[in-house]
């Protein structure tokens, strides 16, 4: 159960972006501004929220593992996050899970749990007290304008190496103005898992929005590949948050396969 609850919180921070509120601003203030170049019309993606932004987030997860120890679950999640400094072109956030709801069916043992109940019994109750503490206390972490975290701290005893690098949990930015049809990739280390290949295409600008498509594979310290992901971000001119993100995520969890898709979306 344990290990189960690692996989959720680390798959909510990979949509990190996705909590941050996208706030109105004249166009002279727009994180991702319009960059002339000789091959057209191109924007520079930086992340640029206000400090004390804060945003209600929905999130949803549909998860099925099938193997030795077959697994479904679907879960709701209310979530805060408030940006709370910034020092250079690093702000500090705050992540604070609100309620969770989930059924889940793990080897033909069915579970119901509600964080907002008033009671809870059998698996519920091992659930609620592994998870209290992300009810009273927040994630806290650092990341940059370009998408980098170089600092989280989960609340009680959880530390940063049952995570893994969160590094890597993120949605790298391009260094250069990028256009539409334009793709950058990215690789970065997985801690205890490998590494993640990833390839991320600008699709669409618009007036206040531009989307971008990510794919790419996991693979192993070896060089095999484990797992791949796909999805879309629709990040907000104004600040370089997302506003709506979707992950599906195919991978091996200690050999067993797990097929996950993940939507965050601002509420």
């Amino acid at each position: 159960m344990k290990k189960f609850l690692l996989v959720l919180v680390g798959a909510s921070l990979f949509f990190n972006q996705s909590c941050s509120r996208a706030q109105d601003a004249p166009p002279s203030e727009m994180s991702i501004e319009s960059v002339s170049s000789a091959t057209g019309e191109k924007v520079l993606i930086r992340l640029k929220p206000k400090v004390g932004d804060t945003q209600k987030t929905l999130m949803t997860m549909d998860m099925n593992s099938q193997g030795a120890q077959s697994i479904s679950m679907n879960m709701t999640a209310n979530m805060d996050m408030k940006v709370t400094g910034k020092e250079g072109d690093v702000y500090d956030y705050e992540l604070k899970y609100n309620s969770i709801k989930m059924n889940m069916n793990a080897g033909g043992m069915e579970m119901n749990y509600d964080s907002q109940a008033t009671e809870h019994t059998g698996m519920g109750a091992i659930l609620h007290e592994q998870m209290k503490e992300f009810f009273t206390k927040p994630i806290v972490m650092k990341m940059n304008e370009r998408g980098k975290i170089s600092e989280f701290q989960l609340p009680g005893n959880m530390g940063s190496q049952q995570m893994g690098d969160m590094g890597s949990m993120s949605i790298p930015m391009p260094e250069e103005p990028v256009g539409e049809g334009d793709s950058w990739s990215a690789e970065r280390p997985l801690e205890g898992a490998g590494i993640m290949k990833m390839n991320m295409k600008l699709e669409k600008v618009t007036v206040s929005d531009i989307i971008i498509g990510t794919t790419g594979d996991i693979q192993d310290d070896a060089g095999n590949k484990i797992g791949g992901f796909s999805g879309d971000y629709k990040l907000d001119r104004n600040s370089g948050l997302t506003k709506d993100g979707t992950m599906n995520l195919d991978m091996n969890v200690e050999g067993q396969p797990m097929k996950m898709t993940v939507n965050f979306k601002a509420i």
